[in-house]
């Protein structure tokens, strides 16, 4: 006679235990491998982005694209991109309602100065950018990217000099593209309008920021870390880069603007001698810049 033998209740806990082991090893492995990806898309999402500004330089004789983002009036058409617009093309209020959808979203991109050269709504977006699944509405911004104030005019008649630093309004101004970030990761969590508002802006002026004096080192506009502790930038000569911070100040802030939705717009936030800050005051624009 024939016996079959199964496992016993020992041998499949053992099976058990030992999958669990695998599992437990793998997903870490799993979760670095997908944020690396999203890292790579970002990335490549900066890069586009900077090109497409660039072409529009070209294509403007030189003019730069305006920095603003939702700021525009009845017959301003510079924004490279706009508010949230419903299906027959209104903006929506400020704030917008919680009905607001990604549609809407959509079509304040695609009315844009950029979308003619940046025709994928995925690019405006990075993989990392939680908060269309983690903010209610309309908190829930689609939108990861915003141009520095650096670069181009805020509005179509803004003035030359901002906030202590003149600001470019031509690539032919611009000597060290290649030094200079123009798009910046930005979470503004508590933008009136349900998305990155404005331009992203590291002010120079009231004694603040000045690189002789590192005792005054200050953040102002929301940065976000949509990259394990690192952000990425597109810079003028339309190439990407991935920074990672270093310095937990960096990142205390950067939490604290995706946290408090009482934060309407930037806020001051001294961190002497931190050299992420360095880093962002010597990439934001050039010293022959600043008044």
């Amino acid at each position: 006679m024939r016996t079959t033998r199964g496992f016993t209740l020992i041998e499949l806990l053992v099976v058990i235990a030992i999958i669990a082991i695998l599992m437990a090893v793998l997903l870490p492995a799993l979760s670095t491998a997908k944020k690396i990806a999203a890292s790579s898309v970002c990335l490549a999402n900066q890069k586009n982005l900077a090109t497409g500004w660039v072409m529009y330089a070209d294509d403007n004789d030189g003019l730069l694209m305006c920095n603003g983002a939702l700021y525009e009036t009845a017959t301003d058409r510079t924004p490279w991109v706009h508010a949230p617009r419903d299906p027959a093309g209104n903006p929506l209020g400020k704030p917008p309602s919680a009905s607001i959808t990604k549609e809407d979203r959509y079509r304040g991109i695609q009315l844009g100065t950029m979308w003619p050269y940046i025709k994928d709504v995925g690019v405006y977006h990075c993989p990392g950018d939680s908060r269309m699944v983690t903010r209610r509405p309309p908190r829930d911004a689609y939108r990861s990217y915003s141009i520095s104030y650096a670069f181009g005019p805020l509005r179509d008649k803004d003035l030359a000099i901002r906030g202590g630093y003149q600001y470019y309004r031509r690539m032919s101004e611009v000597k060290r593209a290649a030094h200079l970030y123009v798009f910046v990761e930005e979470e503004h969590n508590a933008s009136q309008y349900g998305e990155n508002e404005g331009g992203w802006h590291l002010p120079f002026s009231g004694g603040l920021n000045r690189l002789a004096n590192p005792a005054s080192w200050t953040f102002y506009d929301p940065l976000a870390s949509f990259h394990n502790k690192s952000s990425t930038f597109g810079f003028a000569d339309g190439h990407s880069e991935r920074v990672r911070w270093m310095d937990k100040r960096t990142l205390e802030f950067i939490q604290h603007n995706a946290d408090d939705a009482s934060v309407h717009s930037g806020f001051n936030r001294t961190a002497p001698g931190n050299e992420d800050l360095r880093w962002l005051l010597e990439h934001f624009i050039g010293a022959e810049r600043i008044n």
